[in-house]
């Protein structure tokens, strides 16, 4: 089984295994785009936001464009 806390990812750990910015995906959390996210809230502060590597994986999956598709919109 392998180890849970390896695949939870930080926010800043994301550009390593997508090519986009840290920026890319706290406005993602704003705007409602970007992959799926876990937030750990104490009290009154904002939280620890986490990625589970599986959900960023499928996300990225999701993006995929088809040649066909790409000419007419993806």
């Amino acid at each position: 089984m392998p180890n849970r806390s390896t695949s939870l990812l930080t926010t800043k750990q994301l550009p390593e295994i997508t090519g986009l910015s840290v920026s890319f995906f706290e406005k993602g959390r704003i705007y409602g785009y970007g992959p799926r996210y876990i937030r750990i809230q104490s009290g009154a502060k904002a939280g620890k936001v986490l990625y589970r590597r599986e959900d960023v994986e499928n996300w990225l999956i999701a993006q995929a464009c088809t040649p066909e598709a790409g000419r007419h919109g993806c």
